[in-house]
């Protein structure tokens, strides 16, 4: 015969676990998203993981589960904010003005940096592709030649030999020209 613990009183009645407040709980939630944010940036989403998470944040992997069933939900909630940080420094009123501000965000945007860096799992390449397209305003051939030199770009100057801006702190301008371009297009 199988037993089943339950915790009563003495009265027979079922003890009730207390439940934590609704500030507690979205308390833990900003701190859940956060710590992933931090892990994600810094780490990439390959160690994007929930127990990673909970030993960060210092609750159980089923305290996550509370507030994200699936990796895919918190990732959900990442997402936006990745995008936020890709398009703040870029410059879409034409070709030039993007591949200008594309240029300094890779050599002066630490965030930026990062983030273009490890967007890869929560954004395909072909919808990153597309929704540039469809944000630059000018001529269909002026912006695909711009994406392919803005694409070469950040190839070439963000491989782990050459990324400057990956582990910078002072965000200053190595090139005046360029800095005075960029207050130009502004």
């Amino acid at each position: 015969m199988l037993l089943l613990w339950r915790p009563l009183l003495r009265d027979h009645s079922i003890i009730k676990m207390p439940r934590v407040s609704q500030a507690v709980a979205a308390e833990t939630r900003r701190r859940i998203v956060d710590i992933s944010f931090d892990i994600a940036m810094n780490e990439g989403f390959e160690n994007l993981t929930f127990g990673t998470i909970a030993k960060k944040v210092g609750i159980t992997r089923s305290g996550i589960n509370a507030h994200f069933k699936l990796k895919a939900d918190l990732i959900a909630e990442l997402k936006p904010m990745f995008l936020e940080i890709i398009t703040r420094p870029l410059i879409f009123t034409s070709p030039d003005a993007f591949f200008t501000s594309w240029v300094y965000a890779i050599h002066h945007e630490t965030e930026f940096v990062k983030a273009v860096k490890h967007i890869g799992p929560i954004i395909s390449p072909l919808q990153g592709l597309s929704s540039i397209f469809d944000a630059i305003r000018g001529e269909q051939t002026d912006i695909e030649r711009c994406i392919y030199m803005s694409l070469g770009y950040a190839i070439v100057h963000l491989s782990e030999d050459n990324c400057t801006a990956c582990n910078r702190n002072d965000h200053q301008p190595e090139n005046e020209a360029l800095t005075e371009q960029m207050t130009e297009v502004a």
